[in-house]
């Protein structure tokens, strides 16, 4: 059964799956949601990765199958979902975080003290990004407005093991 865009924040939703595997069902209806090209997301034939966008969004999605090297056929609860980048502007974010008016310091209480960049002189040259680790393992990419209040973009991803989302909660693990 699909779900509607209002009875569901894909967002948020895509946040918590992301660097997990055993979504597929959930994958298709979000594929669906944000009307994904190409089509078939995930995808029925073997690739190591498969990349999907919808540019006037500003969504961009990247799958990989960890196993396609070593198998014959593609298993859909295999696929991870891997990279997700987002455009502020066109997209609700995730984590409670403020398009409009997020600072540096709001974003640090929201996501976590654990960064990379942000520093002045990581600023420069219009690079706007702060990176915030989260304790479970994934990596929020923050890339601020030129005056540093605001938020342009996120990009997400998920640093070592690759869970299955179907048993994180059964393991204790808040998604």
């Amino acid at each position: 059964m699909a779900l509607w865009k209002r009875e569901i924040d894909w967002m948020s939703e895509a946040a918590q799956r992301i660097g997990c595997c055993g979504i597929a069902e959930w994958l298709a209806d979000f594929a669906a949601w944000a009307q994904l090209a190409p089509t078939g997301c995930p995808p029925a034939e073997l690739a190591a990765r498969a990349d999907y966008a919808n540019a006037s969004n500003g969504l961009r999605v990247a799958l990989v199958h960890p196993f396609a090297d070593r198998v014959a056929q593609a298993d859909p609860q295999a696929w991870v979902l891997y990279d997700l980048q987002l455009d502020a502007a066109a997209l609700p974010l995730p984590f409670g975080l403020d398009a409009r008016g997020e600072t540096p310091q709001g974003a640090r209480r929201k996501l976590s003290a654990d960064t990379a960049f942000g520093r002045p002189i990581d600023l420069r040259d219009g690079n706007h990004r702060i990176v915030h680790y989260l304790p479970d393992g994934r990596v929020v990419g923050v890339i601020f407005k030129p005056a540093m209040v605001g938020i342009e973009g996120l990009h997400l991803q998920r640093l070592g093991a690759m869970p299955d989302f179907r048993t994180l909660a059964a393991q204790g693990a808040t998604p």
